[in-house]
C-alpha cells in the first residue's frame, strides 16, 4: 500500500551513522528535523544512540512493527537485508 510509503507510523534506517558527515547520519538528522512524527528506529550494528535515538544492531531486533525501511548501505548486502525487512 502507497500509505505506508507516504504516511508511515514508524520508519527504520540501515545505515544510519553516528558521523555527521555520512549520509546516513544526515538523513537520520533530517527525519528528525523535518518533523516526523511517527517511530523513528535508527539501525547500525556499531552504535547504541545515534543523535538520542536508540540505535539497533539489526532490523530483526527492533521491537515494534516498521513500516517503512530507509536503506543506505553498500550495494553488495542489500539483498539480505531487504530479505530481512520482508520477514519484519
Amino acid at each position: 500500500m502507497l500509505k505506508y510509503f507516504f504516511n508511515p507510523e514508524s520508519v527504520c534506517l540501515i545505515g544510519a551513522s553516528t558521523s555527521p558527515e555520512k549520509l546516513g547520519f544526515k538523513i537520520l538528522k533530517n527525519i528528525i528535523d523535518g518533523g516526523y512524527k511517527g517511530k523513528i528506529f535508527p539501525v547500525n550494528p556499531k552504535a547504541n544512540v545515534i543523535l538520542n535515538l536508540k540505535c539497533y544492531k539489526s532490523v530483526s531486533e527492533i521491537p515494534d512493527k516498521v513500516e517503512l525501511a530507509v536503506i543506505v548501505i553498500r550495494s553488495d548486502v542489500i539483498c539480505v537485508l531487504v530479505e530481512e525487512c520482508c520477514k519484519k
